[in-house]
């Protein structure tokens, strides 16, 4: 279990970094299939709420969310070539993420949002989100276009972090 938990990419990897192609119904099914079931169990072990594909060093427009933790999601964990709008007012929360482990900080989002995706078998559906959905949605959607958290942070707060972002881009750990 510990090697999918190794299998993360971490701030640093070129990957994280890249904007993800989308993908492609009906060619990239059997792809597709393999890859949710990936990062289900990656998920699963590391005990996030939602990983998106270039965190497991692909760099396709698909992410995932823990199923049956938010029901606002209406049962839907996997989202593949999102489009999302937020909207509403700004909120003020804690974030971590997988790829940056041990670094959490408050951050600004939009409180909701509505998404337009498709899911593993290519079939469209749209959602309006508020609250930790709506976060989550966000975070991992900025993923697909090779943007983490920590670059949405004020710039004194990023420099006050920059030497733990070193630690973890030279391959160390700071939790």
């Amino acid at each position: 279990m510990q090697d999918l938990l190794n299998s993360v990419r971490i701030i640093g990897d070129p990957v994280l970094r890249q904007k993800s192609r989308p993908l492609v119904f009906p060619d990239d099914t059997p792809y597709i299939t393999g890859l949710v079931s990936t990062m289900g169990k990656v998920l699963e072990v590391a005990e996030g709420l939602g990983l998106a594909a270039p965190q497991v060093g692909e760099s396709v427009r698909l992410f995932i969310a823990t199923p049956d933790y938010l029901d606002e999601l209406n049962g839907h964990v996997v989202f593949i070539n999102p489009e999302i709008h937020p909207y509403g007012e700004s909120e003020k929360r804690e974030e971590g993420c997988l790829s940056v482990p041990g670094i959490y900080e408050m951050l600004i989002r939009p409180s909701r949002v509505s998404i337009k995706a498709q899911d593993v078998r290519g079939n469209s559906f749209s959602l309006d989100v508020g609250g930790l959905a709506a976060r989550l949605m966000q975070h991992e959607n900025d993923h697909l276009d090779g943007i983490l958290f920590v670059d949405k942070l004020s710039p004194v707060k990023r420099k006050l972090l920059k030497g733990r972002l070193r630690k973890l881009r030279e391959g160390g750990r700071v939790d």
